[in-house]
C-alpha cells in the first residue's frame, strides 16, 4: 500500500512536471535554447580585429521568443544595462575586465525573435572584442559568453529570461616580438 502510494506520487510529479515544460514556451527552455560564441578564425596579429558572432539556436520541440541584440556590456553592471557579458582569461590565466560599454535603454521590438524549432538566430553584425577589453598580452585566450535577457515584459511579450553559457572558446594573438 505505502509503495502504491509512492508511486502514485512520483508519478502525479512526472505529469505535472511534463505539463510545465511541454505546455509552456519558455519553462524549462534552458535545455532547449544553445548559446554560441563563433569568431571568424583561431590566430590574430597583434592589432587584427578580433571580431565574434553571437547566436541563439532552438534545439527544442517549442518556439519560444528570444531577444537578439545581444547588446554586450560588463558583467559588473546591472542586469538591464545588457543582454550578454564576456569572460574573457588571458594567456597568464588573470580574467580581463570588459573595459568599454553605455547604457543600452530598452529594446525595440524588432529586437525580439519567434524562435521555431530548429531555428537559429545571429547577432546583426560582429562585434570585436578589442572594443571590451584590453587584449595585449600574447599567446591563446579563452572566452565565453554569458546571455540573460531581462527585457520582453514592457512589451507584453513573454521572452525567454534564463541564462545560457557559451562553450569556451580559444584564440591566439601571436607574438610580434622577434
Amino acid at each position: 500500500m505505502v509503495k502504491a502510494k509512492k508511486l502514485l506520487c512520483q508519478i502525479v510529479l512526472v505529469i505535472i512536471v511534463g505539463v510545465f515544460c511541454l505546455g509552456r514556451p519558455g519553462f524549462c527552455a534552458n535545455a532547449q535554447l544553445k548559446l554560441s560564441l563563433l569568431l571568424e578564425k583561431t590566430e590574430y596579429s597583434a592589432d587584427e580585429p578580433i571580431n565574434t558572432i553571437l547566436s541563439l539556436k532552438n534545439l527544442g520541440s517549442s518556439s519560444i521568443i528570444v531577444n537578439q541584440r545581444f547588446y554586450i556590456s560588463s558583467q559588473s553592471v546591472a542586469k538591464n544595462q545588457r543582454e550578454v557579458y564576456l569572460e574573457l582569461t588571458s594567456p597568464s590565466g588573470t580574467k580581463l575586465a570588459c573595459q568599454h560599454f553605455y547604457e543600452t535603454g530598452y529594446p525595440k521590438t524588432e529586437y525580439f525573435k519567434l524562435l521555431a524549432p530548429g531555428e537559429e538566430t545571429k547577432s546583426e553584425y560582429p562585434r570585436n572584442l578589442r572594443g571590451f577589453f584590453e587584449i595585449t598580452e600574447p599567446g591563446t585566450y579563452t572566452v565565453v559568453a554569458v546571455y540573460q535577457n531581462v527585457f520582453g515584459s514592457e512589451l507584453g511579450l513573454d521572452t525567454f529570461k534564463e541564462q545560457l553559457v557559451s562553450e569556451p572558446v580559444k584564440f591566439t594573438v601571436a607574438n610580434t616580438k622577434k
